[in-house]
């Protein structure tokens, strides 16, 4: 009982989202039953490496070890601020090793040709299609920044269309994207199609009779990009929906984006995390 107060404590001492407090809640009742009638005032730094080896056994990804562990190294720094304790145990243990690659694939050039080009444009639904496709694509776009998108965030700065979106795990629109060209199109084709619109309707709309002007779901997304993978014939291991993301930044770099750019295109929150999408890209071109 002990524990779940100071995990409590802990919680309610953070000034972050409620998303994040649940992260280090459900993280910290892990750590919890590991630890089981010890008294957590007394583990030290051996104490917490047993933690971390038994975390490696359950055959976690290196991400959400890193997660575990960032948890309770807050927690005890939380408990050390607090005079709880003299020292941090945690704080020498980290996680696993970032991976320098995805497990997730990207699309190559001529599969992205091929997919964009297997909509049919003559209809409403395939002009719908091919703005989601070209978005994620060649935009990087995620499927809930699509879902989340209103007519009013589509913006003109100088000379670039600009859409602020809203992220997984965000509460508001306060990020922005700068669209690739071929996104712009679409999406104008799209628009003039459907009609007059409202700003606060939603930018990508469902179709049909129980779907219409309402908010496209997430789920409708990956089963029309799964349906146009299947069209286009592309089915290789490690292709899913969000490949299209990835294939975005690897474009783009193609065409001689810098870290720092393909960092702001995918919204990423680590230089460490872009360079990545560069090793991947100088291992598809056999530097």
């Amino acid at each position: 009982m002990e524990m779940e107060k100071l995990i409590g404590e802990f919680i309610n001492s953070l000034n972050r989202r409620p998303t994040t407090k649940d992260t280090y809640r459900k993280a910290l009742m892990e750590f919890s039953k590991w630890v089981g009638n010890n008294s957590p005032y007394n583990l030290a730094t051996s104490d917490i490496q047993r933690y971390k080896d038994y975390i490696l056994s359950r055959n976690l990804s290196s991400t959400s070890m890193s997660a575990y562990l960032t948890a309770v190294r807050r927690f005890y720094d939380y408990l050390q601020s607090s005079g709880k304790v003299k020292i941090n145990p945690a704080k020498n243990v980290r996680g696993g090793a970032r991976p320098r690659k995805h497990l997730t694939k990207a699309l190559s050039r001529k599969e992205t040709v091929r997919l964009v080009d297997a909509v049919d444009s003559s209809s409403e639904l395939g002009r719908r299609d091919k703005a989601i496709l070209t978005l994620m694509a060649r935009s990087g776009l995620s499927e809930i920044e699509i879902v989340r998108a209103d007519v009013k965030d589509l913006k003109q700065r100088a000379d670039k269309t600009i859409l602020y979106v809203q992220g997984k795990n965000r509460d508001r629109k306060d990020e922005y994207v700068v669209l690739h060209e071929e996104s712009i199109d679409a999406l104008n084709e799209y628009m003039t199609m459907r009609g007059e619109t409202g700003p606060d309707e939603p930018l990508l709309c469902g179709i049909g009779n129980r779907a219409i002007n309402a908010r496209i779901t997430t789920r409708a997304i990956r089963s029309r990009i799964s349906f146009y993978f299947e069209i286009a014939g592309i089915d290789r291991v490690g292709i899913t929906p969000y490949s299209l993301r990835h294939t975005a930044a690897i474009l783009a770099i193609e065409e001689g984006a810098t870290p720092a750019q393909v960092k702001d295109m995918l919204r990423l929150k680590t230089l460490d995390s872009t360079l990545v999408y560069f090793e991947e890209a100088g291992r598809k071109n056999g530097d």
